[in-house]
């Protein structure tokens, strides 16, 4: 076995090119050696003169290392008797059978090492579908080369050039007023909601504003309506704030409001989505938006309105929004750039009643502020100047056809094994399956052949639909729906589909 001088100097190894100092690098690799549990506490370091000789460093260079590495409690020095790892580090590394202990690594972790919320988490994946998969039909992702990156990238250079003290600074905590008035003044026009700059606070995409809300209204236990199938991430934020989950079912109105009143009629809160529900893509009708609202001012409760994909209705005049129809301050409206513009902007807001702007803000002080001045500042002007509103209706078009081409397709070539209908808003069409299969194990055998979708069966807490799967347009050219579902076809014969 080694001597502790032995020990030590094959451990140490100094780089005499470098910029950083000899002393320093002593110390920070002797200092490495008592962490890990190669010196123990109670050894006797060699003397600065062996050290001086082995090393061919100074002794003042190795006094400065010995000194700082003292002054921290590493070493302590024994009159007459030498240099020592001090007895702290005695057991640090070692078990008591003499067999050295590694700290437990992150994929070791048992779950009583993590808070209890983290729980709610688990089979959720944050990676994310690799863009080089040929065939996608991921209802999430839309088409980013038709974005007008020149029209952009001259709005950004206009702040870039002359950046002053506010674009550089920490942001207003609200947001950026200009954006803010923006949104106020487009929400007024498209979606018939009546509000004021003040109103608005901008938030990093739709999923932070749900964060933010759930701490911001509810407490451990407090009960939640939930669209079933619905929103998957805006669920388990309320999950994780440890509220109960009440799943109402959907029908060809929306959300099932007798349902709720007859299972839990005190909710604290109801998260839906109106104008096109997601996943399913219903409206909400008239009749149910005033009864949800009804309801959330008798029972002093709240909604959480998510405008999912109201940008895109390709037929028909959609009904104003629920924020738009609330006389008693209840709905708050959720709205996000992620879909429209694209997703790493990670801009959304939310639209708040009055009383709910203060509180919500020193929540957000709290947790990271606003975001990036200059993306506000830059969507600021894309709104103001037209190219928002010039993009929305370019893009409806160009979905319009795509949803067109790829229901042909999908109709010409499957049309004996799935169900599939036109939709009138979105970016993803529903396929429905033959009732014997699994739309979950479909998802999951498709994915090995490089085929990319969703299960509904992944929106649902409660089972009662027919399996199906969610196939998305937006993000498939017109010229490529042909081979795409070839590719389909292929795949779900090779799972032994008939088809």
């Amino acid at each position: 076995m080694k001597s502790p001088a032995g020990l030590l100097l094959s451990g140490v190894e100094l780089d005499r090119t470098s910029t950083t100092p000899l002393y320093r690098q002593l110390y920070l690799q002797i200092r490495k050696q008592i962490l890990t549990g190669r010196l123990q506490g109670g050894t006797r370091l060699p003397s600065t003169r062996t050290l001086s000789k082995e090393l061919e460093l100074s002794r003042i260079t190795i006094l400065n290392a010995f000194d700082q590495l003292t002054a921290e409690g590493f070493l302590a020095s024994r009159s007459g008797a030498g240099t020592y790892v001090d007895s702290e580090w005695d057991s640090r590394a070692i078990a008591e059978n003499g067999i050295q202990q590694q700290p437990p690594r992150l994929s070791t972790m048992s779950q009583s090492l993590l808070s209890m919320r983290s729980n709610h988490f688990q089979g959720i994946s944050y990676a994310d579908w690799n863009p080089a998969s040929p065939t996608s039909f991921l209802p999430s992702h839309s088409t980013y080369e038709s974005f007008p990156q020149n029209t952009w990238k001259r709005l950004m250079n206009r702040h870039l050039q002359k950046p002053s003290k506010a674009m550089l600074g920490y942001g207003e905590l609200q947001g950026l007023q200009e954006l803010r008035k923006a949104i106020a003044d487009y929400v007024f026009d498209s979606r018939g909601i009546d509000c004021t700059s003040e109103q608005v606070v901008i938030v990093s995409g739709a999923q932070q504003a749900f964060n933010l809300l759930g701490m911001l209204l509810l407490n451990p236990q407090d009960t939640v309506w939930m669209e079933d199938p619905g929103h998957i991430a805006a669920r388990i934020a309320f999950q994780a704030h440890g509220c109960q989950i009440v799943p109402l079912r959907i029908d060809a109105q929306g959300i099932d409001i007798e349902q709720g009143l007859r299972e839990c009629p005190d909710a604290r809160l109801v998260f839906t989505t109106p104008s096109r529900q997601h996943p399913l893509g219903t409206t909400l009708s008239y009749t149910r938006r005033l009864e949800l609202i009804d309801w959330a001012a008798r029972n002093h409760s709240w909604i959480i309105e998510d405008d999912c994909d109201s940008e895109f209705r390709y037929s028909g005049r959609p009904l104003p929004a629920l924020c738009a129809m609330d006389q008693w301050d209840r709905v708050i409206y959720v709205g996000t750039f992620s879909k429209v513009l694209y997703p790493s902007l990670r801009l959304g807001y939310v639209i708040l009643p009055p009383a709910l702007v203060e509180p919500m803000c020193t929540i957000r002080a709290v947790m990271d502020r606003s975001p990036p001045t200059l993306l506000q500042a830059v969507t600021a002007d894309f709104m103001r100047e037209g190219h928002f509103l010039g993009h929305i209706r370019r893009m409806r078009t160009l979905y319009q056809a795509r949803q067109e081409a790829l229901l042909e397709q999908l109709q010409k070539n499957l049309g004996d094994f799935i169900t599939v209908a036109p939709v009138d808003a979105g970016m993803h069409l529903i396929a429905w399956l033959p009732p014997s299969l699994n739309a979950d194990t479909v998802a999951k055998e498709l994915s090995l052949h490089n085929i990319h979708t969703y299960a509904l069966s992944d929106y649902c807490l409660q089972p009662y639909l027919p399996p199906a799967l969610l196939i998305g347009f937006a993000g498939v050219p017109q010229d490529q729906a042909e081979e795409r579902v070839a590719a389909l076809v292929l795949a779900l014969r090779k799972m032994g589909h008939d088809v």
